[in-house]
Parts: C-alpha cells; structure tokens; sequence
C-alpha cells in the first residue's frame, strides 16, 4: 500500500508503451516504473547507519505509517455502509520523498441517499507511556487541537479543500467540491461531517477509553459532527515497528 501510494502517477503509464518517442530510443513502461518506484521513498541515513533514530518530528516513516494506517481503516476496516472513498493520499504527493507530509492527514468522502458525509482525517502515532499520551489532546499539534482547529475555523476549512480539490479527478471533484460549495455558500445543514481520529501505539501502553482523552470526556465538543477514533495497537514497540516497515519497503523498493 505504502509503495503504492507514493509512486502513484497522474499519468498513464498505458500511454508511454504508444510513445513513438520512447520507442525510438528502445523504451516502454517496464523501464520507467521500476526507476520512479525506486526513487519515490527515501533512505533514510541515520538508519541505514544502525544509528540513533530522527527525532519525532523529522522521522518521516513514523509520520507516513500512521497516516497510512489512518486512510487504510477508514477506507477498508469500518463496516462496508461507513468507508470512505479517499481519493487523494497527503503520501502520494509531498514535496520530497525525504521530508513528513503538511496539512490534513486524509480527506474523504462517501454518499448514503444521496446525502454525502466529508472526512477530515488525522493520525498520530506515540511511544508514550502515558494515558491518553499528548498527541491526543494536550500538544499544539495534537489530533484534538487539529481536529477542534478545523470544527471552528471554517474558513480554515475551505482553504484546506480548496487546495485539495486542485488535485481531484472529476468524478471525485464532483464530490469534495461540493461540500466545499456548500460551506462557502453557508449550507452546512445539506452535508454531514465527520472527524476521523487514528491513534497509533503499541500494545503495552493502551488502555481504551482512557486513551481517548477529550474525545472521551467532551464529546461533546464536536456537535452537531460526529468523531470517529481508532486505536491501533501493536505487539512490538513502535520504534521496531517502524524500522521493520522501513526495510520491508527499502526492500520492496529495490528488489
């Protein structure tokens, strides 16, 4: 999934096997795609190394496994009748393939008779040995302050959509770029809202309701919207965890 979101194309890779240019020169697809796949994660120096890991904020395989994780439940894990269809994945397009992703986690959509519901996703992962730990609701950054940021900021909002939509193929703009309308034109009532929520940690450290935080005690501060929160927990550490997702994909990358 990951590799695959990150060399994702906006073009056809159908169309350069047509390519007399290509052709000419003794090219097709075969010979693109294994050099883009390659070349669309980085390696990561102080690991490939064997020493001590980036800090939280630059180790951009913590980052991207939890948004990873995040769009893969809400898009493959909740019943068939609440996913979401994520058209456009934050991994797929940062900047650089060495810098952590900017902005909203995941947006996404789904359609129930005819009424759409629009997710703001947003995913942490923590080491933390703390209930809730302060990704959740005490950092500036923390999926609550996000969250709450976007739920009372509405131009904030439409900014963030805004920018999105831009990279949208038409079917999905037809969707996403409705619920923008409806926000700018102030008919918040003809849409619903939900605000996804992905804790990422492992086993020895979740107690449930406790790691929900504010989520848990002032639900209440979302209404009328509805908060969705997973908890994902792991039978390793996280940081062996995120060094086995880094040399399985160093490893897919390159074989």
């Amino acid at each position: 999934m990951y590799i695959k979101q990150r060399s994702e194309t906006k073009f056809n890779y159908d169309k350069i096997d047509e390519s007399l240019l290509f052709q000419k020169h003794g090219f097709d697809s075969t010979h693109l795609k294994p050099i883009i796949k390659r070349n669309s994660v980085a390696k990561d120096i102080v690991r490939e190394a064997g020493e001590k890991h980036k800090t939280v904020l630059n180790d951009i395989y913590r980052s991207d496994l939890g948004e990873l994780l995040l769009t893969y439940y809400f898009e493959s894990k909740l019943p068939a009748s609440e996913r979401f269809i994520i058209p456009h994945k934050n991994i797929t397009n940062r900047e650089l393939a060495a810098q952590p992703g900017r902005g909203l986690d995941a947006i996404g959509y789904r359609i129930n008779n005819d009424r759409i519901t629009l997710l703001i996703g947003e995913g942490k992962v923590s080491h933390q040995i703390k209930n809730p730990p302060d990704v959740v609701d005490v950092t500036k950054d923390s999926i609550y302050a996000t969250q709450k940021k976007f739920k009372e900021q509405k131009e904030l909002l439409i900014n963030r959509l805004s920018d999105y939509c831009r990279n949208l193929s038409n079917d999905a703009l037809e969707k996403v770029g409705l619920v923008l309308l409806l926000l700018d034109f102030n008919r918040e009532a003809e849409f619903d809202l939900v605000f996804g929520c992905a804790l990422l940690r492992d086993t020895s450290c979740v107690k449930i309701n406790e790691d929900y935080g504010k989520f848990y005690t002032q639900h209440t501060d979302f209404d009328p919207h509805t908060v969705t929160f997973c908890i994902m927990n792991l039978d390793k550490n996280i940081t062996e965890t995120i060094d086995l997702f880094y040399e399985k994909v160093q490893h897919l990358c390159n074989s």
